[in-house]
């Protein structure tokens, strides 16, 4: 389905696996709350997304009365909005630039009002089967147990939004690609957005997945099975590609209910070797650096905004007794040296 009323279709990022060519009817939109389904949406007023990404990630602009295929879906994001997976069968808002809609039911004080679309129809195949995201997920089921392939694991966490993960994780994908290894690299939460994956293949990852090959257009509220199932997707379809390193982004920051299920999952913990923890200062630094030592996580240096100043590198480090690297640290191959001086000890 391309057009609809004499209007082309934009299909935006969380779309990105879908098979178009199943999108033959347009079924009347009812209430529902189940993330993943595809609705047909039309711009009603403009408000704070003015554009949503296409499967590539290229802004795509917005206009009133644009037509677009939507996907149902949660939203946790501090500095911006918190949002259900809520369809009422009327309207609706943009929760998120990938194409994730629902109910904003709270945000961010200095957020302006959300973009509001109103419901047209649910998305249907041929035989009148709604169609879900789930039914586009990348099949990882062939695959072996990851868990027996030696790779190393490094994680990219920090204290909240905004807090320098991406950028952390992206340098250390550089380093180690331009040393002519195998980088995969995954985002494993968060809401539906190229962007940040488009920064790990810019870096050099030879392969770069998110939650929506796992069919989900984000994980906020996520089931704990349903949440590990899915990491362990992901890291079955990265080691099929034989990396010598994989690097995972976590989003948000460590007390986000998502992030924390995965931390203190054993399963997940096991196939950790280090940890970066990213934040914009050096009291967060530290609060950071202490729950991943209680929680037995090899948290190995600290990194972000704090350090981009040598004050606050200073103050990182004598707080928490860890090294805080400056991105140009990172691609000089400090973290690579502390990982080997952690491995050796």
């Amino acid at each position: 389905m391309e057009h609809f009323a004499g209007k082309q279709i934009k299909w935006p990022y969380a779309t990105h696996l879908v098979d178009r060519k199943l999108a033959a009817r347009l079924l009347p939109p009812i209430q529902e709350t189940r993330p993943g389904g595809l609705l047909l949406a039309r711009v009603d007023t403009i408000g704070r997304h003015t554009a949503l990404e296409g499967p590539g990630g290229r802004r795509v602009t917005l206009f009133p009365d644009d037509i677009f295929v939507a996907v149902l879906g949660n939203r946790y994001a501090t500095a911006q909005f918190e949002g259900r997976a809520v369809c009422d069968g009327i309207s609706g808002h943009i929760l998120g630039m990938g194409g994730v809609c629902g109910q904003v039911v709270s945000s961010n004080t200095k957020m302006s009002e959300p973009t509001s679309v109103q419901w047209l129809g649910r998305l249907a195949d041929h035989s009148g089967r709604p169609l879900e995201l789930q039914m586009f997920r990348v099949d990882a089921r062939s695959l072996a147990n990851g868990s027996r392939q030696k790779v190393k694991v490094i994680v990219s966490v920090g204290a909240s939004m905004n807090a320098g993960k991406t950028t952390t994780a992206a340098h250390l994908i550089r380093w180690y690609a331009q040393q002519d290894l195998k980088v995969g690299a995954a985002k494993i939460t968060g809401t539906a957005c190229r962007r940040d994956c488009n920064k790990f293949e810019d870096a050099g990852a030879c392969q770069v997945l998110d939650f929506t090959h796992g069919g989900l257009p984000s994980t906020a509220g996520c089931r704990p099975e349903e949440l590990i199932g899915l990491a362990d997707r992901l890291h079955r379809l990265l080691l099929s590609e034989e990396p010598a390193v994989v690097v995972y982004e976590i989003a948000d920051g460590l007390t986000q209910r998502e992030t924390r299920i995965l931390l203190e999952n054993n399963w997940f913990r096991s196939m950790v070797d280090a940890v970066v923890f990213s934040a914009p200062d050096a009291l967060a630094c530290e609060s950071g650096a202490r729950l991943l030592r209680e929680s037995g996580l090899p948290i190995v240096a600290t990194s972000g905004p704090v350090s981009a100043s040598p004050l606050g590198i200073s103050e990182a480090e004598s707080l928490t007794g860890l090294p805080c690297l400056s991105l140009e640290m990172i691609l000089q191959g400090r973290f690579a040296d502390l990982l080997r001086e952690t491995e050796a000890a």
